[in-house]
Order: C-alpha cells, then structure tokens, then sequence
C-alpha cells in the first residue's frame, strides 16, 4: 500500500513538474501576416491571465542616413519568422541602462485571444517630445489592461531633434515623430485583426506630450479612418505654446558646429553626426529640472494644416469621442525642484517677465509684457516669490503647460463631438512628485496612469488599496474603446459635457460629478490668450478650409 502510494506520488511529482516545465516554455501563438510570421512570448496578467506579447515589431525601416529627418517608410516584408520576444531598442533620449539606438520604429502588441475581435488601444508615450518610450518592463507593461478584453499595442516613435528638428522647409518639414505615429496606426489598421484586434475599433491612449499626439491627430488628415476613440491624460495642443522648432534648430547645429541657416547644409551636416552626440547637445539645454518642451509640433501643411484649436473650433476634426482630464494637482510641485536655488528664485521675482518664455512657454517680451505682469499679480498678488511659496510658480505651470490647454479642448471639441472630462482626484502611496519622506504630496502629472499601465518605478503592490483605482481606470479604459462611451462609476452615469450640461467626472476612490473646476484660473488664461490671438502659425486661405471642410464632413 505505502509502496502504491509512493508511486502515485513520485508520478504526480513529475507530473507536475513536466506540466510547470509546459508553462515556462510556452510559447505565444505564431501569428501570420502580409509581412510575415511573428513569434511571441507569454506575460500574465495582474490576475493570472496569459498574456500573447509580440513585442519588437519594426513597422518602419531604419531612419538612418537620408532618413534622419524625414517622413518614416513603411518596413519591408520578411521571410523568416520574425522573433518579436523582447522589446526594441528606446529612441535616443537622455536616459541610461537600457537599449537605444536610432533605428528604433517598432511597436509592441499584446492580447490574450487571436481568434478574437477586440476593441484596440493604441499608447503614445508622453516624455515634453524629449523622452520615453512604449517600453514593457519600464513605462509601459500591459499585466493591468489585458485583465480586460483588449488589445494594447504600444508604440516607439522617435524624440527630441530626431523627431521635430525644423527648419520650415522642405529639406527638414519637422512632426517626423508624430509622422512615425500616423504610419504605426496604419500598420493596425492593416494588420491588428491577426492579433484579434477589430481594426474598426481602435482608440487612441495619450498622456501628457502622448495627449498632445492625440490632439493632433483629431485634427490631422493624415489620421483619418486610423481610430475611432482618444483619451487625452493632461495634455492638448489647444493652447498658447509658442512653437519655435527652427531656433532649437539653429541652435543645435550652432552647438554641433554645423551650418545654422541654410537647410540643405543645416541639415546634410546634422546628418553625419552620431546620434549620440546629437542627444548629449540636446540634454545640455535643460538646466533646470522643470518641465518643459523644446521640440514640439510643426503646421507643415501636410500632417498638421492650421492651428488645432481653430481646426477643433471650425468642426474640422476627426469627429471620434473623447475622454479628456487633468489631475487635480498636475505640475504643482514641480517648482521644488528649485527650491533650494535660492539666487535663482531671486532672479525670477525680479524678472518674471523674462523668465515667461522659459518656463510658461509663451512670447514675453519681457518684464514689461502686460501678459505676463497680469499673471504675475493673479498668482502671487502683491506677494514676493520666494522659496517658501513656490505653490504660485507650480500652478501657473499646471495651467500654461496643461490645464488650460485642456480646458479649452473641452470647450471647442463639445459642439461637434461626445466629449467627458474629468479630474483625477485620487491621492494614492505612489506619485511622480512624492515629498522628502517618500509619500505622495497629491494627485500629480501621470498619476492617473500609474493605474493603467504597469510602470517599473511606480508599480502598485497586489495588496495595496490603490488596486481600487486599478480596477476603475482599466475598466474606464476598456469599456470606452468598446463602446465610445465610458462606463458608469460607482453607479453613477457620466454624460457628455455640453454647453447645458457641463459636468465634471471626479475620479477618486469615492467618484462624483460636478461643476467645472478652477474656473477662475481658466478665465486668466482664456483673456489673456483669445483664440483669435492663439493662432500657432500662418492660416491657409478660408476657401481651402471651406473645401476641406466640406470633403471631410462627407468622407467622414
């Protein structure tokens, strides 16, 4: 009998062992496309779900050589099977201990049915258009959302100078990153329903510069018939920004030794120097720990024809719904990081106006810009800055930078398009912004996305109580690419906002709705920057906008 036994056990024991040995060596199924065959991996998910990663996927050729700097080509079919277990190498950024190199266009997908139909949501990075990256196991790994019945796809496009370099003309047109976005959306649409994704149902997922992206895409031509939902976390390009890619340009190849105005020279000497140089120039310019962009978007009459918040205003838009949101706390804090520059914080209560342009990102024309003292006299009344108020300085860039932009989204997109906004209340143990103590200080920049994708520095332990808020935003995620509508929230129904209704979703771990917020702060910056004065660029002629109009309204 024990003799019996003993074999039973020994047998289950290998058993067992071969079936943990299965596990460890699954492979995800092979996937077979126009292009060629994929071979994936197996991840899980939060709550044990097997998740087909196919990461590494080059949808772009190279953007070496005479590509540095121009629109991306679409790859090359392979004949091989493609081994897409790991993900590709970062765009070239500041940033050490991980695997960059230039030739960098690839995407990661996940789903947990091939067989499927899903909805698709496709993540654009944020990073101020300087860094970051779709990257699995640093900012972007998919163990929360694909709990849901989705696919993710995560996209590498390129940054910095790679990306926006400039001149305003056809040597060097600018936008290459958000043009490597355009190209991996209809690399989905092409190829996402191999994966079990429904190409029908693909929706936009953007934070921060990523938001930006996705405003720009509702306004571009170029993305038409790419997506059909967006949900822009703290970000829109309906703001006041001043858009200045040539000087950065300029200074660039000044710093590289390179010809500064003459394109083709600009641009044929920028093009023979590592990208590793190019980078390190570019991480000089930032001194002083603030958020900020210095590459940004181009109206190149290609990708990006007007202004966006006169293309949105003018119902010349994608007219796809839209999620759209701030957190309560945004930039807040970021001023701290030069609390203890004293002579600095000095200088800029002497010559606020001056420092505008660097850290609000607007014209000043200096201390006696009336914009500018305006400000000054709202935030901080008759008050010095000094550094024991540094709060004013971290709301005025929440609200130049962020939340102002996206208030004014709300207010041009709500005429034509189901449009739901939201702040993100939610105060939980991880943030970006966490006080000398480690503990997080408020609901600050990128916080509601810690609760979407898994992101290495700010992972959520399984027994926290911030697994709530996990739960929540995948399934806000989810149901909205689903259904172009979010889900009700603690059984309360979250409608459009409108010209009648303007309410407001405010996600915490008790949700409400309500008024609209910081409405006063808002106002500041709707009088100080009317949209008739908010134009980015030259206009096309009204007859051109007419007729694009009119083509859009009946293709779309």
């Amino acid at each position: 009998m024990l003799s019996t036994l003993l074999v039973c056990k020994v047998f289950l024991f290998f058993v067992q062992l071969a079936h943990q040995q299965a596990v460890l060596a699954q492979e995800a199924p092979l996937i077979e496309t126009s292009l060629g065959r994929i071979r994936g991996s197996v991840l899980t998910s939060r709550k044990g779900r097997d998740i087909y990663a196919y990461r590494g996927i080059y949808y772009a050729e190279a953007p070496i050589g005479s590509r540095r700097f121009a629109a991306p080509e679409p790859v090359q079919a392979w004949n091989d099977t493609l081994n897409a277990l790991a993900d590709g190498p970062m765009c070239p950024q500041e940033l050490t201990g991980a695997l960059m190199d230039e030739d960098c266009l690839s995407l990661n997908v996940y789903t947990t049915n091939e067989t499927a139909s899903n909805p698709v949501v496709v993540y654009i990075h944020g990073g101020a258009n300087k860094a970051g990256s779709a990257n699995s196991e640093i900012d972007a790994g998919p163990q929360y959302l694909l709990d849901e019945d989705i696919v993710l796809v995560g996209i590498f496009f390129r940054v910095g100078a790679f990306g926006f370099l400039s001149t305003g003309t056809e040597e060097a047109p600018g936008n290459y990153g958000h043009l490597d976005q355009v190209l991996a959306l209809k690399w989905v649409k092409e190829h996402i329903y191999n994966f079990g994704g429904d190409p029908n149902r693909v929706t936009l997922l953007g934070q921060s510069a990523g938001s930006f992206a996705v405003t720009l895409h509702l306004v571009s031509p170029l993305s038409a018939g790419l997506f059909h939902g967006a949900i822009a976390l703290s970000g829109s390009t309906t703001h006041q920004y001043l858009l200045d890619n040539k000087y950065w340009s300029r200074r660039l190849a000044y710093d590289l030794g390179c010809p500064m105005y003459e394109a083709k020279y600009l641009v044929n000497c920028l093009r023979q120097i590592s990208w590793e140089e190019i980078t390190n120039a570019s991480v000089r310019w930032d001194t002083y720990g603030i958020l900020g962009s210095n590459w940004n978007f181009e109206i190149d009459g290609n990708f990006v024809l007007e202004d966006p918040s006169e293309a949105i205003g003018g119902n010349r838009i994608n007219r796809v719904p839209i999620i759209t949101g701030v957190t309560q706390d945004e930039l807040d804090f970021d001023s701290q990081f030069i609390q203890n520059n004293t002579d600095l914080i000095a200088d800029i209560d002497m010559n606020f106006g001056l420092y505008a342009r660097e850290f609000f990102e607007f014209n000043s024309t200096g201390n006696d810009d009336e914009r500018a003292k305006s400000i000054r006299q709202f935030y901080y009344n008759e008050s010095s800055i000094n550094q024991y108020n540094l709060l004013g300085i971290g709301q005025i860039l929440s609200d130049a930078l962020i939340g102002h932009g996206v208030y004014r989204l709300v207010q041009l997109a709500k005429d034509h398009t189901n449009v739901y906004y939201y702040r993100f209340d939610y105060v939980g143990e991880k943030s970006w912004f966490p006080d000398s103590a480690g503990m997080s200080q408020g609901a600050c920049h990128g916080d509601d996305l810690n609760y979407i994708l898994k992101r290495r520095y700010l992972e959520i332990n399984d027994n926290s109580t911030d697994m709530l808020m996990v739960e929540r935003m995948t399934n806000l995620v989810a149901s909205f690419a689903a259904n172009g509508s979010p889900p009700a929230i603690d059984n309360i129904t979250w409608s459009p906002y409108t010209a009648n209704n303007t309410v407001v979703m405010y996600l915490n771990s008790n949700s409400s709705t309500g008024d609209p917020f910081y409405v006063d702060r808002y106002a500041l910056w709707d009088k100080l920057f009317p949209l008739a004065e908010s134009s980015a660029g030259t206009q096309l002629p009204a007859v051109v906008l007419w007729a694009f109009a009119a083509a859009w309204n009946i293709l779309f």
